[in-house]
């Protein structure tokens, strides 16, 4: 099989994979957008691992030290695989594979147990205590990227926005540990039902109710639901809190919708990218729209 060469370079250069003989691994392509993904499997020695390679994009606007040093703490906490190699310059990782997990479904968020175990997740996160590197602000990562694929429509929807960013980071919470994308493939339920978190490159200090927001939007979660996660992740049911998702499900649909037009900017050829992109900057104007109304 021809590999990549970026990828044959990583099984030559890596010392835990180097000591295998590149022909003897059997590489599978796992999912992913910002990155190529693949899972190396060694059966003789027992070796499974995940190795991470950049995509075409990330290197415009990701911080690849923070994302490593907070994917080590998070494998501390007990919510992530251990990062086993790490590559800052190059953007490579190793993680451990999970066998037998399962990556979770939005139809998964429909369900009270498993939201339930989401939101402790999320609680115990950002109650670690753990000294993650970067700061995430959802108008400020925004117009950066907007910087690096200016998007009328998008400039244009983020003037019209300025209160809520305002309102945002008006607010008196403080910055928490965060995961910052939190979208339903990166939780894996293991055989034991426990969830694990994959997939930490952008991952952060953040606003408690980035991932909050996070979760309510990707899942499309009715008001009970986001209650119901709330109260999981540790937060008092409120018209507070629960305003403050919906700015956060508005303001992140923003976040998604420029990062979106970035990645296509730089070559991402990942199918229904475009789609997304629009989704999103669509959904945006309608948060906006129904946030004035209330």
């Amino acid at each position: 099989m021809s590999l990549p060469a970026d990828l044959h370079l990583a099984l030559k250069s890596i010392p835990l994979l180097a000591a295998v003989p590149v022909a003897e691994w059997s590489i599978a392509r796992l999912g992913g957008i910002t990155n190529r993904n693949y899972r190396l499997c060694h059966e003789r020695s027992g070796r499974d691992y995940v190795l991470r390679l950049p995509g075409a994009g990330g290197g415009q606007y990701l911080n690849r030290p923070a994302g490593i040093h907070n994917a080590a703490l998070a494998a501390d906490i007990g919510i992530a695989p251990a990062v086993l190699f790490a590559d800052e310059t190059r953007g490579w990782q190793v993680t451990a594979f999970l066998p037998n997990a399962i990556s979770l479904q939005s139809a998964d968020f429909q369900d009270g147990e498993s939201l339930a175990a989401v939101g402790r997740v999320i609680g115990r996160l950002q109650r670690s205590g753990a000294a993650f590197q970067h700061e995430m602000r959802p108008f400020a990562i925004s117009d950066r990227y907007l910087s690096l694929a200016p998007e009328p429509r998008l400039q244009r929807l983020r003037q019209e926005a300025a209160w809520l960013d305002a309102a945002i980071e008006g607010s008196d919470h403080s910055l928490v540990p965060s995961h910052i994308d939190p979208n339903p493939s990166n939780f894996l339920r293991l055989p034991d039902r426990s969830l694990w978190l994959i997939d930490w490159e952008f991952s952060a200090r953040a606003d408690p109710f980035w991932d909050i927001g996070a979760i309510a939007l990707d899942n499309d979660l009715d008001e009970a639901q986001i209650d119901w996660l709330l109260a999981a992740s540790g937060y008092a049911v409120t018209p507070q809190s629960a305003l403050r998702v919906a700015h956060f499900r508005t303001a992140l649909c923003l976040v998604a919708a420029s990062w979106a037009f970035v990645e296509i900017a730089a070559g991402n050829e990942t199918a229904d990218l475009r789609d997304f992109a629009e989704q999103r900057l669509s959904a945006f104007a309608t948060g906006l729209a129904v946030l004035v109304k209330r």
